[in-house]
């Protein structure tokens, strides 16, 4: 048993990983920051039509009840009218997945970075380069958005009541365009270049499956999926999920993509809608934060034996965890990187001096009760998978919510050498 004076020196002590190439694909644009005010509310009531109304709906949902969760608008001229009424607001930024993981793996020392986009902008590839960053692109931006701009809404606790047993806490709410499928692999004609340009990369954080659309763009990505995994004696895929996505999409998620990959990445709420498709019961009540870690434990572990999946790692508010296959797992290296990408986290929340969060504690403490006192500090087994689970720490005064999930989840993937 490890109490909160051993966390916090085993946070204070950790190391990252050791630097070496890494590649970062495929969703990648600029984002949009906003932050959310009463006054952005007051208007988004006045604003005229229906896609402003269930804007505001969902923006809602997401405050009261303190999670992430994603708009993706199909019409290019819906999108149009939301780009113009908050064109005026927030601030640019580097954005989605590969971009944000990118800079954080760049920032971490990582070297080089390369951050693959099919169909990159102009101005996202000046960015990337800035950064850092080595853009690899196979053409210029498509007619409709040659520089993607997403919404990101950030909300703070305070200006809507959270729902019941609801833990108040910063998050965002993203208003996205469809992309093009095939902004979610590369071109087959460009994939031998790709494959080269990647030879000497042992990690690969990937992103965007979410604009797959048919059963064949799904078993083209996955082929790719599996080919990017022979490049390097050494290569780990990783695969990250996102929110509000369509129970057919997420079915097809299961069926090609996702047992293609190394490793998965997802929130809480992500996890409970793969876990309905998977016909794993609800929680109760569902919508409960920090969920419970028992049900978030029963599936994680469901989801990797259903993709076969080597590593799950599940994010929530006040502990992360991974679920790793026992063949490959070095376990307390599996929890070092838990306890380095926490820290990167909290650190990039900002906010000051951050303490451990008392509902991951616990939770650690629950889980004990439930698998037993664990092999080491932190790691536990649950049947045929070893299972690690590590409290958080908590940023008091959060100024950054867009791309933490992408931040910590990259981070942990790289310092984990399963």
């Amino acid at each position: 048993m490890m109490d909160a004076g051993e966390w916090e020196d085993l946070y204070r002590d950790v190391q990252g990983p050791e630097p070496e190439p890494v590649v970062t694909g495929f969703n990648a644009n600029i984002d949009r920051i906003i932050p959310v005010t009463a006054s952005l509310l007051s208007s988004l009531e006045k604003e005229a039509g229906a896609g402003f109304a269930v804007l505001r709906e969902r923006l809602l949902h997401s405050m009261r009840y303190c999670t992430a969760d994603e708009l993706f608008i199909s019409s290019r001229d819906g999108f149009s009218r939301f780009l113009e009424f908050f064109a005026d607001q927030g601030s640019l930024a580097l954005g989605g997945q590969a971009a944000i993981a990118a800079i954080q793996l760049h920032r971490i020392g990582m070297a080089p970075v390369t951050c693959v986009v099919p169909s990159a902008g102009p101005q996202l590839q000046k960015m990337l380069i800035t950064a850092g960053i080595r853009p690899v692109s196979f053409g210029p931006g498509t007619a409709e958005y040659p520089d993607i701009v997403h919404l990101i809404l950030e909300h703070r606790p305070g200006l809507v009541s959270p729902a019941e047993g609801v833990v108040p806490r910063s998050n965002r709410f993203i208003v996205s365009p469809v992309h093009d499928p095939s902004a979610a692999f590369v071109p087959a004609e460009s994939e031998d270049f790709f494959l080269e340009q990647v030879a000497a990369c042992s990690r690969a954080f990937l992103s965007g499956y979410q604009y797959l659309r048919t059963e064949s763009d799904f078993a083209e990505a996955a082929g790719q999926l599996r080919r990017i995994r022979t490049v390097h004696s050494r290569m780990r895929t990783h695969v990250e999920c996102v929110s509000g996505l369509q129970p057919e999409i997420l079915s097809l998620m299961l069926r090609y993509i996702l047992p293609a990959t190394d490793s998965i990445g997802l929130n809480e709420h992500e996890l409970g809608m793969y876990s309905r498709i998977l016909g794993g019961p609800e929680r109760s009540p569902p919508e409960d934060m920090p969920a419970n870690v028992e049900s978030l434990v029963n599936e994680a572990v469901a989801l990797a034996r259903s993709t076969g999946a080597a590593r799950v790692h599940v994010h929530t508010y006040g502990f992360y965890l991974a679920i790793l296959d026992p063949g490959v797992a070095r376990p307390e290296r599996s929890r070092d990187a838990l306890v380095f990408a926490a820290r990167e986290a909290a650190a990039a929340a900002g906010g000051g001096q951050v303490a451990l969060s008392p509902e991951g504690l616990r939770a650690y403490e629950h889980i004990r009760t439930v698998l037993g006192p664990g092999e080491i500090p932190g790691v536990f087994r649950a049947g045929d998978r070893v299972v690690v689970v590590v409290p958080t720490p908590i940023a008091p005064h959060v100024r950054r919510t867009v791309g933490l999930g992408d931040v910590l989840s990259s981070t942990a993937f790289v310092a984990d050498p399963f």
